[in-house]
């Protein structure tokens, strides 16, 4: 069963996280979607963290969540992998069942180097790792193991390996990480031919995504 959009909601990380809402969820929608954003745009997995908090929390006022599902794109990814470690002993947060990775960047776009690999990447992670990236792998065994993940990247330059903006080698740098953690991971490079910037609207990876959130085939 597909969802029925529900909310928009913005947390406003130049102001004090204050949040914005417009709609609301309907008492026989089980599968809500809700659109999150920071306003004004950021790259920091901290700030990120820390209004998706103030938005989840929002919801769990108001209404009863067992669980949610997320799909971070671009810099959602950082602020929901940092979002999953930073809840991690705080029970008023629901738990995090399925998370999607969409052209996710987790090092700082960070490229391969000379002599490395992307096999060697998803294998032992990357040779440079940046202070975003490091708090991952501080932290990552506070991640719960049962969250299902998919990353995805966009093969959009074959020969650079990258989606345009964020380097393949950025966004599947954590996927070791996962794997060692014990969580059930895919990394998949999808076909493409949109850039970073509208990726959340090619048709390849939205049946991707709704494939593995709803489980249909």
């Amino acid at each position: 069963m597909a969802a029925d959009k529900s909310l928009g909601m913005i947390s406003n990380v130049a102001n004090d996280y204050e949040l914005t809402v417009e709609g609301e969820i309907s008492k026989d929608n089980q599968y809500p979607l809700i659109e999150f954003g920071t306003g004004k745009g950021t790259g920091s997995g901290e700030l990120y963290s820390l209004g998706l908090q103030k938005a989840i929390s929002y919801l769990t006022e108001r209404y009863d969540i067992p669980w949610v599902n997320m799909v971070g794109y671009s810099s959602g990814g950082t602020g929901a992998i940092y979002y999953m470690i930073d809840t991690v002993d705080n029970p008023h947060f629901p738990p995090v069942n399925k998370f999607v990775s969409l052209d996710g960047e987790y090092n700082e776009g960070t490229k391969l180097q000379y002599g490395e690999s992307l096999a060697s990447v998803l294998a032992n992670g990357p040779w440079v790792k940046t202070k975003m990236y490091q708090y991952i792998e501080d932290n990552y065994e506070k991640i719960s193991s049962k969250t299902e993940m998919m990353f995805l990247e966009g093969d959009f330059d074959t020969e650079n390996q990258t989606d345009s903006a964020i380097p393949w080698a950025d966004s599947f740098s954590v996927y070791h990480l996962l794997k060692k953690n014990g969580n059930e991971v895919t990394a998949t490079l999808y076909p493409t031919k949109t850039s970073h910037a509208h990726a959340t609207q090619n048709s390849t990876a939205i049946k991707y995504i709704k494939n593995f959130i709803y489980n249909t085939p």
